[in-house]
């Protein structure tokens, strides 16, 4: 009876452990997306191909984005530059859809890069405004219960102390 108290236990004693490494893992964001982006015009500003510049650019990469890269080379020796970019699926679809239409139509790369990063900044500077529009009211229910009630005993307390001191 206790040897399986002692092992249910350990077991809810190292369940919250695996899902803090879970819960904690990083995420590839919009900003490691910029950070590839920008990566892949700095390798095409140095007189890179594509096709190259997107190589160069995977080990500096997140690691999500980095194996969608590697993805994309591979079925880029299958089915072309332009079908490899297309391929890839997840956080930088929108990054690669971009350059393949690029690279069909024989368009500069850079300008298509630099159009994405700033739609990337415009979206996370929209999110960042639509946070800051909600943060009054959140903020309302934390200044009513707990600056209120400190302000009624500074602003009453003194007249309080006067009404108690006259009825002894």
């Amino acid at each position: 009876m206790t040897a399986a108290l002692g092992i249910a236990v350990l077991i809810v004693l190292q369940r919250p452990r695996r899902l803090r490494l879970r819960r904690w893992r990083p995420r590839a964001s919009s900003g490691d997306l910029m950070a590839l982006a920008t990566l892949v015009a700095l390798g095409l500003d140095a007189g890179m191909t594509p096709a190259a510049a997107i190589s160069w650019a995977r080990p500096y990469a997140h690691p999500a984005l980095a194996a969608a890269v590697t993805t994309l080379t591979r079925r880029a020796q299958l089915d072309g530059l332009a079908g490899g970019l297309r391929s890839v699926t997840g956080l930088g679809a929108d990054l690669f859809a971009a350059l393949a239409r690029a690279v069909e139509t024989g368009a500069a790369l850079g300008p298509v890069l630099g159009a994405f990063q700033e739609q990337v900044q415009a979206e996370a500077r929209a999110a960042a405004e639509a946070r800051l529009r909600r943060l009054p009211v959140k903020l309302v229910f934390p200044l009513a219960l707990l600056m209120l009630p400190g302000l009624v005993l500074i602003v009453s307390g003194p007249a309080l102390i006067d009404l108690f001191g006259r009825l002894t």
